[in-house]
């Protein structure tokens, strides 16, 4: 019966309600660790499965000795919450029983209180934000990264403006995306509602390079709170970095480098992008009451919707025609932005980049590798003259063991330099952001293409010849006992 109870809700066709431990344990295998989908400092959650679907069930760790009524206030606030951009929460649990203890030399049992608290949601199949944030070169391309940042947005627009309730630990962890995309707020471990207390006790429960400093500081809780934590997840969602950029006309170059390559730069695109960076940074501001409020930004993304609604698919506004932002690309082009190693023991191995330079400029660049020791560039560095191409030959030195893959392994260094300027003047160039001319650095990640030594795949086509011979000896075996 509790099963059928958890299906018709997952269906809609029920509320949400309090669900038994049994029927927790039961659906998620006794919490195996095959079931884990993940955890953190407060909990582990694990997948549910239903003849109908899937559930995600948060259980909270029996060391985290949660308040009831924070508990209970969390509950409140999830059975109260309907919003396409919010987890749709299914129900709770919260078991309190006893166990008997014995101790060894004592004739009696201590008999220990054992609870669970438990919080059942909707499974998202996507996982968290975080693995999607890249920079602006590769992964998620535009237009899904704003339409995350616009459903992150009004999905914090019902918790604010219509729930009034802050969330207090807005960070990429805690926004699920589904097999659309879509954005699900999670987690309201620290929520709170508006009419309640605005400060907490010394206890700082956020995540560090998320929290406003006056929530960090003096534990001062508000709706603003939320605006710099957004604000901080909408400039990675840009830029794939937390750290404000210093040239903003720098994040949209990175940006126009890329459509260039699609034909996907369109003047709406640019403002998108414009917007977007003016209000993360906005956000970001110190004094609280310099951040807008969420609806103040609603307004904003919807403003520009509306002003631009009619050309998003026009052509006319391609690079090169009546866009405003119709600048050449002045950028190195570097292909491919993931480097694959076919890896095998104890064998030197390598691949190629391609820079291409297609500007009407020289442009030096240096290839810098995170660990020397195993990696050598051909060439390290060089000046290109315009509209050329160059190809670097990428070398791995033998390993004893597979290595794992690396995330911004090689960082490719790029600027405009004098037509006069030789290759033996390279060390004169400045490769930083500090440098008169703008300094491009573009990071490249390592994958090892692991493939079966030869010995191990003729092992495996052994056995599979010899499993069907083996079958059928005894087979024939049975037939003559018989």
């Amino acid at each position: 019966m509790d099963h059928e109870v958890l299906e018709r809700i997952l269906d809609g066709r029920e509320n949400p309600t309090n669900l038994s431990l049994s029927l927790l344990k039961d659906i998620t295998e006794n919490f195996s660790e095959d079931r884990e989908i993940g955890h953190g400092g407060f909990a582990t959650v694990y997948k549910g499965v239903l003849p109908n679907g899937n559930v995600a069930v948060k259980r909270i760790k029996n060391s985290h000795s949660i308040k009831e009524t924070l508990f209970y206030h969390e509950v409140d606030s999830l059975l109260n919450i309907e919003h396409e951009n919010i987890i749709r929460f299914l129900g709770f649990c919260a078991s309190t029983d006893q166990t008997a203890i014995k101790i060894e030399g004592l004739k009696q049992h201590i008999y220990a209180e054992v609870r669970e608290r438990l919080l059942c949601f909707e499974y998202v199949s996507n996982g968290s934000l975080r693995k999607y944030i890249t920079d602006e070169l590769r992964g998620l391309k535009w237009d899904t990264r704003y339409e995350i940042i616009r459903g992150i947005c009004e999905g914090l627009y019902h918790l604010h403006h219509v729930k009034k309730i802050y969330h207090m630990d807005m960070k990429p962890e805690n926004i699920l995306l589904d097999n659309d995309m879509v954005p699900k707020i999670t987690d309201f471990g620290l929520s709170r509602l508006d009419e309640k207390s605005q400060t907490m006790s010394e206890v700082r429960l956020g995540s560090l390079g998320y929290c406003a400093p006056e929530y960090t500081i003096q534990g001062k809780m508000s709706f603003k709170s939320d605006m710099l934590s957004l604000g901080v997840i909408i400039i990675e969602l840009v830029t794939g970095q937390k750290v404000i950029p210093k040239n903003k006309n720098n994040v949209l170059r990175r940006w126009r480098h890329r459509w260039r390559k699609t034909g996907k730069g369109t003047q709406l695109v640019y403002q998108q992008v414009e917007k977007c960076m003016e209000i993360g940074l906005l956000c970001q501001e110190i004094d609280p009451s310099e951040r807008p409020f969420i609806w103040d930004i609603i307004d904003d993304i919807r403003q520009v919707e509306r002003v631009n609604g009619s050309i998003r698919n026009d052509s006319e506004y391609k690079f090169g025609q009546l866009s405003p932002y119709s600048e050449d690309d002045d950028m190195l082009g570097i292909e491919p932005l993931e480097l694959h190693f076919p890896f095998q023991l104890n064998k030197q191995m390598s691949c190629t980049i391609q820079l291409t330079n297609e500007t009407d400029s020289y442009i030096a660049f240096n290839v810098e590798h995170m660990n020397p020791l195993s990696y050598c560039a051909q060439p390290q560095k060089d000046i290109m003259p315009p509209r050329s191409k160059c190809n670097v030959k990428i070398t791995m030195q033998p390993q004893a063991k597979a290595p794992r893959d690396h995330t911004n392994e090689f960082t490719v260094w790029s600027t405009k330099v004098n037509d006069g300027l030789a290759i033996e003047d390279m060390a004169t160039i400045k490769f930083i952001k500090e440098a008169a001319n703008v300094v491009d650095d573009v990071n490249l990640d390592v994958v090892f293409d692991v493939s079966e030594p030869q010995e191990a795949r003729s092992t495996k086509q052994l056995h599979v010849i010899q499993a069907p011979r083996q079958r059928l000896q005894m087979m024939q075996s049975v037939r003559s006992f018989v």
